[in-house]
């Protein structure tokens, strides 16, 4: 007569089934936050990733020297004031330059031109989380851009045309203030309304 077990599995067995099936999960587990930990895409700056992309690097001249945007003139620009309202210069920055690149980095093409008609155009990035900025091209007549001597990242000095351009208006809360670059652009147009330091309001 047959056993009435027979063809069960061993109770060992389905320990480790069990066993297996809650390692799968865990692995499953592992990997879905893995994959949600990686850096997204341009725009999609939500605060979990302000830190982990606060100090990714800028790309390097060779990488970007193919993909400046075109020489700005002054009916490309949207005019900006610096804080100190120096009438020797009027500043612009050319909206169609704006881009929105990793590392909470903010890149942009500014116009500026002097009480005597001397033109500077220089392309630049702004870091957003650590307060700095640096040329990444500057444009020379005849030559079309060129690479600059100093090119290092420096720290944002009060009252000036780049100290306004972070505070608010390019940058907010340490990471870029909109999900694409027509968001930036919009707030260059109104940079009044958002230049932090400005009002006197956060200029961190």
């Amino acid at each position: 007569m047959p056993s009435q077990f027979a063809g069960a599995r061993p109770r060992p067995a389905r320990r480790a089934l069990r066993a297996a099936a809650w390692a799968g999960a865990g692995c499953l587990a592992l990997l879905l936050a893995a994959c949600g930990s990686q850096p997204r895409g341009e725009g999609n700056y939500l605060l979990d990733d302000i830190d982990a992309q606060r100090t990714l690097p800028d790309a390097g001249w060779e990488a970007l020297k193919s993909e400046l945007p075109p020489v700005p003139t002054d009916a490309d620009v949207l005019p900006v004031e610096n804080l100190s309202r120096n009438e020797r210069f009027r500043f612009g920055v050319d909206p169609r330059s704006i881009q929105i690149a990793p590392g909470l980095i903010v890149r942009y093409t500014l116009r500026a031109v002097s009480d005597m008609g001397a033109e500077n155009i220089s392309y630049e990035s702004v870091r957003c989380g650590t307060r700095e900025w640096r040329t990444v091209a500057l444009y020379r007549p005849g030559a079309g851009w060129q690479r600059p001597v100093h090119d290092e990242w420096r720290p944002l000095l009060p009252n000036t045309i780049q100290h306004v351009l972070r505070n608010g208006v390019l940058c907010s809360g340490g990471g870029p203030a909109g999900a694409k670059a027509s968001d930036l652009a919009y707030r260059v147009r109104h940079w009044d309304r958002y230049a932090d330091a400005m009002a006197g309001r956060n200029t961190q």
